[in-house]
């Protein structure tokens, strides 16, 4: 932990369960009031509905899996569990900038996300069949497959030809770097950009198993300590141990403000009325705010958002 939080304190029962309902509260609006209230296609509230299920679904398992009842009740625990699933902060990251980048123009990019995705299962499931050609079972299982996808091609109301033209969905990387020389890069790339500097990228770097994720510091040790902890001199195990409750603070908290953001964004364009949605966000940043890395981010994007949007305590 940088020295610029390494005495920070924040009680987690602040904002654990306060944001995981927060996170359920947005996801129904968004399922069941997308299209009513915003007008956007249907395809575009069940997909970053979708999306708001599958960051709350990180978030709890985080800290599931580093609650106090498994760490010092269940022997089969291992710490190097809580640090291998840190890596899905990197997932966290990614649904915020494919949420962003939909709401840019939800309804081009939201329509350019599903066929891309259906693009590339047909894609996927047509190499499966040249490559198991003239094998009954291979080509019954690919077909089975199919026909659900052409299903799903004509309820979202595209046609196959739609789908196949489609460009595929840019990685969070390639639209970073998909700039034209001379024009500057669009709010929403300066904003994703934070996620790619190294306290960031160290979750991306893990994720992918690259050498620099091992000697890389999220706390007091290096990541690789916790994997080979049985192989460290005596003297040095022990700190390897009391160090997990700095790791574990640090990276559930980027995992809450992560979730934070991606539920900020939505309501920012949603603006959905009812169940106290802006004084509830405004609390939640008031609880995490003393960290860094959400001091940061809600100083560089979210105070003048939420201020824009009228996201403010009554």
């Amino acid at each position: 932990m940088s020295d610029t939080t390494a005495k920070v304190r924040v009680d987690a029962k602040s904002f654990q369960e306060p944001l995981a309902w927060l996170s359920e509260t947005v996801f129904e609006k968004v399922f069941r009031e997308g299209v009513s209230h915003v007008g956007w296609p249907q395809y575009v509230a069940e997909d970053i509905a979708m999306m708001l299920r599958y960051s709350r679904s990180i978030y709890n398992l985080l800290f599931y899996l580093n609650a106090d009842e498994h760490r010092e009740d269940y022997l089969s625990w291992r710490m190097h569990y809580g640090v291998t699933a840190m890596s899905l902060v990197r997932s966290l990251i990614d649904c915020l900038y494919n949420i962003t980048a939909i709401l840019e123009n939800p309804a081009e990019r939201g329509a350019a996300y599903r066929k891309s995705g259906l693009r590339r299962t047909l894609n996927d499931l047509e190499e499966d069949r040249q490559v198991y050609a003239g094998q009954p079972k291979w080509e019954e299982w690919v077909d089975s497959r199919r026909g659900p996808v052409e299903l799903l091609i004509r309820m979202s109301g595209f046609t196959m030809d739609d789908v196949m033209k489609q460009p595929m969905w840019p990685t969070l990387g390639k639209y970073l770097s998909d700039v034209k020389a001379g024009v500057p890069m669009s709010p929403n790339q300066q904003f994703l950009k934070t996620f790619t500097h190294l306290e960031w990228r160290q979750y991306s770097a893990l994720a992918h198993g690259a050498y620099e994720a091992f000697i890389g510091t999220l706390g007091d040790m290096p990541i690789g300590s916790y994997y080979v902890q049985d192989f460290l001199p005596h003297e040095t195990r022990p700190k390897v141990d009391e160090s997990y409750a700095t790791f574990l603070s640090m990276h559930l908290g980027r995992a809450a403000t992560v979730l934070l953001c991606i539920i900020t964004e939505v309501q920012a364009y949603c603006r959905f009325d009812g169940a106290h949605i802006n004084e509830r966000v405004c609390s939640i940043w008031a609880a995490l705010v003393p960290l860094f890395e959400a001091k940061e981010l809600y100083d560089g994007r979210y105070e003048k958002l939420m201020r824009d949007r009228a996201i403010l305590r009554n």
